[in-house]
């Protein structure tokens, strides 16, 4: 391809050369020749072509210039015409969420109206790409990044090919379909050197695996993925802004506090401006609300989180601040959040979120039927895809409403017992205190498993069961069940170990 603009280039022949740049200049882009491309229309005869401008305004872009792609673009759309070059430019280049939706609908029309001289494959892929950022169809993005997948597969096109699936991967992980977006990556070929589209992207398939082993509640692994890709002093959008985001909660949920000053720099370097319909600074300010908060500056982080209440398109932002307002103890700001994030179809993920808020806000206000009925919908809903993150929670109106649950009794057992195994290993407060053997045991006793039953789970002897609950009890200076749970609950809080096992004993005395 390239050599072709250079042949017709030596030969004089212009309009040859502006035929085969516009038949391919999507092609070069996703394809790694970025330099080559602008260099190419710096060279044709009529650099101010505005078909060569905005090509050129797209090089500009990706090489991370947005002044200069906006000063070009600007250029070339005074005189260019409403086509497929025009068109697909702007859908690139369209910062804001509303201008780009409208170039979106005018693009599946161009779509359909391909010409012999325009490049569908790569089309087809920018537009699912577009879908995807727009978030306001996910099934139609997916299904665009499919056929966009299949055409580039038949076309020998491997490099727009490996992309596709790349953002096919996303757009599911987006949907909440993580198994499947997992079983793409694990197919995706690997680049021993980063595409231009991959440095303008940023790091997605690190910052795909990284969302996932967040909502998983597997935060190590998240925060691995995530340090892999972050560089501070990047533009601060696409992937690699996305993994600064998730890791700042990442490293929340794992209370490491010896990070925390890095990660308010990082969220520094998160743009305040729309990006390829992206809301950027709602997304910045729900993360940096939850930082502040987890520093135990909960003025700031209300005035942080404040404009959010105002702003939509950001469900699953607006997923997260409806709990976090719920922690600070503003239930009619958390139900105002909780109703943006619901205002459009939410992941399974998000909606996992927002129906664990809603049942302790269900529970805080004594509506304690509805919120076991809400918590066991969560239950169902995480069951497909193993999502754990909204019940690690260390918040104790969840704590209580889990505990309460398991004793109670749910449709969803194993779930509850995965959940509450993981928590027994995420409380760095009992580590010491009690064995590996013996933090096992305590999350039996947090269901209606009776000692038979936790033994014959375990494969061991029924009196070995009843040592390690007597070595429980011992050590968090209970004599009851429910005692040891709520005790171990309490060191969980930061209670010391007496006070906790006295609030504890009480406890199960006045009931």
């Amino acid at each position: 391809m390239i050599e072709a603009v250079r042949d017709a280039l030596a030969s004089g022949e212009a309009e040859q050369a502006r035929r085969v740049l516009r038949k391919n200049w999507l092609r070069l882009i996703l394809e790694s020749h970025t330099r080559e491309l602008e260099q190419l229309c710096l060279a044709h005869p009529d650099p101010h072509d505005p078909h060569i401008l905005l090509i050129r305004a797209c090089c500009r872009d990706l090489s991370g210039d947005p002044y200069g792609a906006e000063f070009l673009r600007g250029q070339g759309l005074r005189v260019a015409s409403d086509d497929f070059v025009v068109c697909f430019t702007d859908l690139l280049l369209a910062p804001d969420t509303s201008t780009k939706a409208v170039i979106a609908d005018r693009a599946r029309h161009a779509l359909s109206q391909c010409e012999p001289e325009d490049d569908y494959p790569s089309a087809l892929f920018l537009l699912g790409w577009t879908e995807i950022r727009l978030r306001r169809d996910l099934p139609r993005a997916i299904a665009l990044l499919r056929s966009a997948s299949d055409e580039a597969q038949l076309q020998s096109r491997a490099e727009t090919f490996r992309l596709a699936q790349s953002n096919l991967a996303f757009a599911l992980t987006h949907a909440g379909a993580f198994t499947e977006a997992e079983q793409i990556l694990d197919g995706l070929p690997s680049r021993e050197v980063a595409s231009d589209w991959e440095r303008f992207e940023g790091g997605l398939p690190q910052s795909n695996r990284g969302c996932i082993a967040y909502w998983r509640g597997d935060f190590e692994e998240a925060i691995a993925q995530f340090d892999s890709i972050i560089v501070e002093g990047s533009p601060g959008t696409n992937f690699e802004a996305l993994a600064r985001l998730y890791l700042v909660m990442s490293l929340i949920a794992l209370n490491r506090e010896d990070r925390y000053h890095n990660a308010a720099r990082l969220l520094r370097g998160v743009s305040t401006a729309d990006k390829h319909g992206i809301p950027w600074d709602t997304l910045r300010r729900v993360t940096t609300a939850w930082l502040a908060h987890a520093q135990g500056q909960d003025d700031q982080a209300r005035r942080i989180a404040t404009p959010t209440l105002t702003r939509t398109g950001a469900a699953v932002a607006h997923a997260l601040l409806a709990e976090l307002y719920r922690v600070l103890g503003d239930p009619e700001s958390s139900a105002r959040a909780l109703r943006l994030a619901t205002s459009a179809g939410l992941p399974r993920y998000a909606l996992v979120s927002t129906l664990v808020t809603s049942a302790a806000l269900s529970s805080v206000a004594g509506r304690g039927s509805q919120a076991h009925e809400q918590l066991d919908r969560a239950l169902a809903e995480a069951i497909p895809e193993r999502i754990l993150a909204p019940f690690l929670s260390g918040d104790p109106v969840i704590v209580d409403l889990l505990n309460a649950h398991a004793v109670q009794g749910s449709r969803h057992q194993e779930l509850l017992r995965t959940i509450l195994e993981k928590r027994s290993r995420l409380s760095a407060q009992l580590t010491g205190v009690l064995t590996e053997r013996e933090n096992e045991i305590l999350t039996f006793l947090r269901t209606t498993m009776t000692a038979d039953e936790i033994a014959a789970h375990l494969g061991i002897a029924y009196p070995t069961v009843k040592t390690h609950i007597r070595s429980i009890y011992r050590k968090l200076g209970v004599t009851k069940r429910r005692a040891a749970v709520q005790a171990a609950d309490n060191l969980d809080r930061g209670i010391g170990r007496d006070s906790a096992s006295e609030a504890a004993n009480r406890q199960v005395q006045g009931l």
